[in-house]
């Protein structure tokens, strides 16, 4: 039975950060004409890119996958509530895991109104991620008539780590292969596919270490950054 009330403890996590994903979502929004219209995603992060199309008194039902059954209805607003308060209540890696997931969602994504609004948001934080510098090794190498770049990074940010290695590929467009030996993270999975849309799965090896003392690894301190273009969205 559909209920107005969102469940709480245990029995609830946010679904931005957990996988799989256990609803899918009707969007009940007006057009212009002031009718109703239904649409269905079916990740939360097809809504937070779409949020600049509806109205905050648009309504939004989560559906179990399993049984199709509704579990509750809430606004579009109360939804931006849900997603600005998970923002500042859950950890580094959470909050890359949910970056990631929009890169790709508004990659792969068809119901997606417009691209062009993230992918200029995630620019400026490149922008910015790239100034940060340190905590990675890196040259380039001329073997067998192809340009390699070897490329270990000493921080746990994939995030950080995307940034750099676009800004290297950009300045280098005759790289043919990327190298790229990375301290194991949580979002492994995650990053892999976003190197695979961004270099294609042709040009990247992909190495993982256990980070020691003599690693030096470095804190990337981007929360509110990432934060802050979620919250671009959110408005």
């Amino acid at each position: 039975m559909r209920s107005e009330i969102i469940p709480e403890g245990d029995e609830f996590r946010h679904p931005l950060f957990v996988s799989p994903l256990p609803f899918l979502y009707r969007m009940i929004y007006r057009d212009t004409r002031r009718s109703n219209n239904v649409i269905t995603y079916t990740t939360p992060h097809e809504i937070i890119l779409n949020l600049h199309c509806f109205r905050d008194d648009d309504k939004i039902t989560y559906i179990n996958r399993d049984n199709n059954q509704e579990v509750f209805t809430i606004t579009v607003d109360r939804f931006k509530v849900m997603l600005a308060e998970s923002l500042y209540n859950v950890s580094h890696d959470d909050l890359e895991l949910l970056y990631m997931r929009l890169i790709l969602t508004n990659r792969y994504s068809k119901s997606i109104a417009d691209k062009g609004q993230f992918r200029q948001m995630d620019t400026v934080l490149r922008r910015y991620l790239v100034s940060i510098k340190g905590g990675y090794d890196s040259y380039l190498s001329y073997e067998n008539r192809k340009v390699i770049l070897y490329f270990k990074y000493r921080r746990m940010s994939p995030i950080h780590l995307l940034a750099v290695l676009d800004y290297w590929n950009t300045q280098n467009p005759d790289i043919n292969i990327n190298h790229i030996n990375t301290p194991i993270v949580s979002n492994q999975g995650l990053l892999y596919e976003c190197l695979r849309v961004e270099l294609t799965k042709e040009r990247f090896r992909m190495y993982h270490y256990d980070p020691v003392d003599e690693d030096n690894i470095l804190p990337t301190k981007i929360d509110s950054e990432i934060i802050q273009v979620i919250n671009q969205l959110i408005k």
